[in-house]
């Protein structure tokens, strides 16, 4: 429509022309570009386990991540089972841009018993290398990987929590998280590790 004419002397959109104009609006994906491509819709794992947002993932790092834990889905589509006992197990997604680069870090915590033990999880954290590559980070039972002021290599250390009183603390060398101490939760927490 030409702007500079006044609205009267504009033609008139006929009602066949509106309704091809909003299918070829609806058929390029809601409002994107008409060029642009259609993400493929999630398998159901990795469309339950990021079923809250996927932040800055494709489908195939979904897909990746998703494979990491081991879970399949139950048949009736709305949790998880372990890959080992069959049992029922938990999962939950957090999304952390830890070192200020503008890209996600994605943190896992999932499982159950037969996975993990008493603590009843595990957390995986995953983080892109040079290359912009997922690289899997941590792998062992843990209940949670919440970071601490304290920063080395542009990451911060993180505080692995789990059962009893006695945490972890993991600092980035550069390539991946190590051990680096561990700082008790009450007073003696962590004697039995000097017995």
């Amino acid at each position: 429509a030409d702007r500079t004419r006044p609205l009267r002397d504009q033609p008139e959109m006929s009602a066949r022309s509106v309704a091809t104009a909003s299918a070829a609006w609806l058929l390029a994906g809601c409002g994107q570009p008409a060029g642009a491509p259609a993400e493929p819709a999630d398998p159901p794992g990795p469309a339950l386990l990021f079923a809250a947002g996927k932040g800055d993932l494709s489908a195939a790092e979904r897909g990746q991540i998703f494979g990491a834990t081991g879970l399949a889905v139950t048949p009736d589509g709305g949790g998880f089972v372990d890959g080992i006992c069959g049992q029922p197990a938990g999962a939950s997604v957090e999304f952390r841009d830890m070192n200020a680069d503008g890209r996600q870090e994605v943190l896992v915590i999932f499982g159950n018993s037969c996975t993990s033990g008493h603590t009843g999880s595990a957390a995986v954290l995953f983080i892109r290398d040079p290359a912009g590559n997922l690289k899997s980070h941590l792998g062992f039972p843990a209940a949670s990987a919440d970071p601490l002021p304290e920063r080395n290599e542009g990451y911060p250390d993180l505080l692995i929590g789990g059962p009893g009183f006695c945490f972890a603390v993991w600092r980035w060398n550069g390539a991946s998280y190590e051990h680096l101490r561990n700082d008790p939760q009450m007073p003696g927490g962590c004697d039995h590790l000097n017995e």
